[in-house]
């Protein structure tokens, strides 16, 4: 499980401006057009196994066990795995909120199934699945719809992750093994990966 940042893509578009008297005609070179340095966004919460990917979640404040986690755990992790949802294991990454002692104590008391912190790997997008597949093309697949506003874009998140298709997740994972190999194997320093 993991969060990521998704943007409004219509938020960057640009608009003329300009400066005059108002009495003289504005030539078009003159004209400037200006683009938001802050889009609007959301940060958006998923998981992913071998069966598939949780809902999306929306983050907002107190989300993690709030907003996402509990959800994930009471409900997703069932729904991927009816037959024996208790024996599936969680992984989180370094993020301040998986590694608080709040979210280590929950995931003891409801879920105690997940990798501990110090057997977690290294800190590297080149080793994470939703990192280095899953979420760029979430996004590319949400950014070519046409969505003006963040509640439109959850709707979008939503289709998008339930017609996810479930062969690009299991092949992401098949390739985790050979990239963390690679990073073994350069004894973890930074290595470029495809």
């Amino acid at each position: 499980m993991d969060e990521t940042w998704i943007t409004l893509d219509d938020c960057n578009s640009e608009g003329e401006y300009f400066y005059t008297d108002g009495f003289m005609e504005v030539p078009d070179d003159w004209r400037k057009k200006p683009v938001k340095q802050w889009p609007k966004k959301i940060m958006v919460a998923i998981g992913i196994c071998w069966n598939g990917m949780s809902k999306p979640y929306v983050v907002d404040g107190n989300y993690l066990i709030d907003n996402f986690l509990s959800s994930m755990v009471h409900k997703d992790i069932p729904r991927l795995y009816p037959k024996n949802p208790q024996d599936i294991w969680v992984h989180f990454d370094r993020a301040k909120s998986h590694v608080a002692m709040l979210t280590q104590n929950w995931m003891e008391e409801h879920h105690p199934n997940y990798i501990p912190e110090d057997h977690w790997m290294a800190n590297s997008p080149n080793l994470a699945p939703l990192d280095y597949a899953i979420n760029g093309i979430l996004k590319k697949n949400s950014g070519e719809r046409k969505v003006t506003t963040i509640a439109g874009l959850s709707k979008v998140l939503h289709e998008v992750c339930a017609n996810f298709d479930l062969g690009v997740i299991r092949r992401s994972l098949l390739s985790w093994e050979s990239r963390v190999q690679k990073m073994l194997d350069k004894k973890g320093d930074y290595i470029e990966l495809d």
